[in-house]
Formats: structure tokens, sequence, C-alpha cells
């Protein structure tokens, strides 16, 4: 029977079995035995990192299934929604990919739909001029909100502007944007894929895949272009009259995650600003209601990571929070973390990270950034080996390395 009033035994979790296929070819396979099937079709070429335009390649991948000579888009929509299946396309900054749902007896026909309109989509004038109608709505809409502001500016200043990740969007690009250049976007770097299949172990995923014309092969080197960031000096303040709401950002270039410090980065990351317990919501939320909320984070490249601290705050309150952010910064640079505070945090991270590897397909999810980003397989050992045994006085120089407030990019938007 079980003792409802006594807690139960916390055991802190020492390792993670991921579940990362090994594959001598170009096909990844995850078992899963429930009946549906997941395919990630990854092409290493599809970045827009390489691109001159990005969202040629971004918009490129939105409309992939809005028409062949042969059928409409709502035609195309059918057949797929008449077999249960779920489609979703990207073009990220590393690799462009489709990720089909389905059901497993359904796999040869919902494959064969993609086969098809990967290969003849051709973007027809109208479906064009309506997507970027919708665009332009969108952006309308966008530049009036201060957390868009907001973002965009953060990313010029750490990336500067005509970095691929930081480029913004105007009316003018949308307006620019042809069938063409998708079309071009498609022949050119929709080639070469690499396969991640989660579902039955007993399927022929590979004689499937080789039968529609894919070449299974081993696998080639990544190599996903890296652009450098150029840091910029850029104003601070990005106005939005009559805004009662600012939203504040700051931000700064850190280590990759190949850096033997970025183990450290992450659990200092999680206590200042990285969760609802962390330092940053307790002070400037629950005890100073000065926010709904506030968070930092890291976002992974191949070759750095980059840190920011979000919040959207009241205009008259905007220094007030600016000065509690750098508070507290300042504590995890000058006192020790109490031994409680650390525990929770080491044991809060390494659940959220397994959390990750929760099931076939959250493991496939995990495993598409692993192959584009380090393709360590005993990441993750390292992981939870170095966030265990991790001291708080590692923690205090960690913060004094990486956290000068004198480096943190900064800017609001709004009025003040």
């Amino acid at each position: 029977m079980l003792n409802r009033i006594q807690a139960p035994q916390i055991k802190t979790i020492k390792h993670l079995h991921t579940g990362f296929p090994v594959s001598d070819s170009n096909v990844y396979r995850i078992n899963s035995e429930e009946g549906v099937f997941k395919l990630e079709i990854v092409f290493p070429n599809g970045g827009y990192s390489g691109l001159d335009n990005k969202f040629a390649g971004i918009y490129a991948m939105d409309l992939l299934f809005c028409g062949t000579k042969t059928r409409t888009s709502k035609e195309i929509a059918d057949s797929i929604d008449v077999l249960g299946a779920f489609i979703f396309k990207s073009c990220d900054y590393y690799t462009s990919s489709i990720t089909v749902y389905g059901l497993m007896e359904n796999t040869i026909e919902i494959l064969n739909i993609v086969k098809e309109n990967i290969e003849n989509c051709v973007y027809p004038l109208d479906e064009v001029n309506i997507f970027k109608n919708k665009k332009n709505s969108e952006l309308k809409i966008n530049i009036n909100k201060t957390n868009y502001l907001a973002n965009r500016q953060i990313n010029h200043i750490i990336f500067g502007k005509e970095h691929p990740y930081s480029k913004h969007l105007t009316e003018d690009i949308i307006n620019a944007l042809e069938n063409q250049n998708f079309i071009e976007f498609k022949n050119n770097h929709l080639k070469d894929p690499y396969f991640i299949f989660t579902g039955s172990q007993a399927y022929p995923i590979e004689t499937r895949l080789k039968d529609m014309g894919y070449c299974i092969e081993p696998m080639k080197d990544i190599d996903a272009l890296d652009v450098p960031p150029t840091s910029l000096k850029l104003e601070t303040l990005i106005t939005k009259l009559g805004s009662t709401q600012n939203a504040l950002r700051m931000g700064k270039l850190l280590p990759s995650r190949k850096d033997p410090e970025f183990f450290k980065i992450s659990l200092l990351n999680l206590i200042l600003g990285g969760y609802f317990g962390s330092r940053l919501m307790k002070n400037i939320r629950e005890e100073k209601g000065l926010t709904y909320g506030i968070h930092s984070s890291i976002t992974p490249f191949k070759s750095y990571s980059v840190l920011k601290i979000s919040s959207e705050c009241n205009n008259k309150l905007t220094d007030q929070v600016k000065d509690e952010i750098f508070n507290e910064i300042k504590k995890l640079q000058s006192e020790l973390i109490e031994d409680e505070e650390l525990t929770t945090a080491k044991n809060y991270l390494l659940g959220a990270v397994s959390r990750n590897f929760d099931g076939a397909f959250n493991i496939s999810e995990r495993f598409k950034s692993f192959l584009e980003i380090d393709r360590d397989y005993d990441y993750y050992n390292k992981f939870f080996n170095a966030i265990s045994n991790i001291s708080k006085e590692e923690l205090k120089e960690c913060a004094n390395n990486y956290l000068d407030i004198n480096t943190l990019y900064y800017c609001v938007a709004g009025e003040m």
C-alpha cells in the first residue's frame, strides 16, 4: 500500500542511456512499436546559414506542398488528411527537413506524396501571392510588438545585422521573392538527404526508400556552414511610442557545447534564470512583482553559444528590472551558492534533460540536433558526470569568467 504521507525517496540520476542509433548508412532507426511512424528527411545542404536570402529557403519549405502541375494545394492536403498523416517542413540554420508522422500501414502512400512534392512542386503564382500577403500582414502586426522589436535588436547586437541568424524580415524582402527563387532553392539544396526513422523494427524502411529512388549509402560528413558573429554596439532603446510595457533583452556570446566549461555555464544559467525556481524569478517576479516572467536561456551553435535574458515589464520599472538582474549576477560572482539551492538545481537540470529522452519520438528530436552540432555519442555521459560533480566554488568562478555585466549587451523596446 502506497504511503501518501511519506514523501518518496529522491534518487540522483547518475547516467543516461540516450537510445541514439548507430548506422552504417544514411538511414538511422529508432525502434517504436506503437503503430505509428515518424520519418525525418534531413537535407544537410539546406540550411539558411549559407544562403544569400534566408527567407527564400524558409518560405520554399513552408510552401513545399502548395501545388504541382497536376495537383492543387487542397488536393494534396486532402490526400494527406485521408491517410491520417501530419507533415512538418522547416528550413533551419544548419539544415532543412521534412518530418512525416503517420500510421505504419500507410507508410508507402504517405512517402510517395512527400516524394512527389519534393520533385514536382511548382510553387503556383496564386499560392505564392496569398502566402506573401499573409506574411506582410503578420509583419505589420509584429513590428508593433515590443518583444518582437527587442528580440530583433539583441540579435543584431550579438551577431551583426548581416549575419544570417539575425537578418530580419522587411516588406521589400517579402515582395521581391518570386516562385522562381523557391524552385531554385528546392532544386539546388534539397539533395542527398539522410533519414531518421522512428517506427517498427520489422519495417523495411531502407528497402522502401531505395525503391522510391533515394540513395542509401554511407553517411557523409555534415559540414554545415557556421558564420562567425560580428558583435556591434548599436542603440539600446528601440522606441515604440504609446507602449506601457517594455521588452528588455540582454545577451552575449559564450563557448560552444564542445568546451569543457559549457557544463558549468549550463548549470549557472539554470540557477540564474533557467527555470521557475531561479534567482531572477524569485527576486524580480515573486518578491518584487516587477514582471510576470523573466528567464535566461542558452542557444547552442557548432562553434559558439548565445546567452539571452528576456523579460517584459511596465515601462516605469525598466531600470529597476535591469538593476535587479545585475544584482543577482553580482551575487553569483561574490557569494557561494547554498548547498540546498545547488542540489535542487542539479536535480532539476538532470531531470529535465532525462525527460527529453522520454519516448522514441523525443529521442529522435534530440538525435537530429546531435547529428547537426557535435556527434559525440558520449556527450550526455560527460554531461551527467560533470553536472553531478560541479562545486559551488567552480560556479562562482564561472560567474566571474562569463557573466561580467560589462560584457552583456543590452537593449529595450518600448518607451522610457
